[in-house]
């Protein structure tokens, strides 16, 4: 009784942790694919300067693989941050900022230039959309295949 009490503890203590780091991880992860997409599209920009005279589609195959792997960077780039960070049992969070970051933030941030306002407006949803989902998955997990916590040499013993 008294292991459950502590191993409950535990989980509970280790929420503003696990959402300060799925928040960072969450907003690295943007600013990456943000950062990628547009010096993707500057090089594409470059190369099809001399292009475009021979018909308005040129590049559109090299802009369509910009915007496929942009969109498939920052989710990638969020799980891979959220593991390399121990933040374990991260499959809702990185299915809802994915969805939310091909649906919403990815149009808004990458087919325009936002002000900072509004750039900082949608790194908050973006944010808050993997840090929720990252707080909320314990909670629905059954116990039996909720990852262990790892001892750690700062855990006394």
């Amino acid at each position: 009784m008294a292991d459950e009490q502590s191993a409950e503890m535990m989980v509970h203590m280790d929420y503003p942790v696990r959402a300060v780091k799925t928040a960072a991880v969450a907003v690295a992860a943007t600013l990456a694919a943000w950062w990628l997409f547009h010096s993707l599209y500057a090089l594409i920009d470059s190369a099809m300067e001399a292009d475009s005279a021979r018909g308005p589609l040129a590049g559109l195959l090299h802009y369509l693989a910009a915007n496929a792997a942009v969109l498939a960077f920052q989710p990638l780039t969020l799980w891979v941050g959220l593991r390399l960070v121990g933040v374990r049992g991260n499959h809702l969070a990185v299915v809802t900022s994915a969805l939310v970051w091909c649906t919403m933030t990815a149009g808004h941030l990458l087919d325009s230039l936002p002000s900072p306002g509004e750039a900082f407006w949608w790194f908050s949803v973006q944010c808050a959309a993997a840090t929720l989902p990252s707080l909320l998955q314990p909670q629905l997990m059954p116990v039996s295949t909720q990852p262990k916590k790892r001892p750690s040499k700062h855990d006394a013993t």
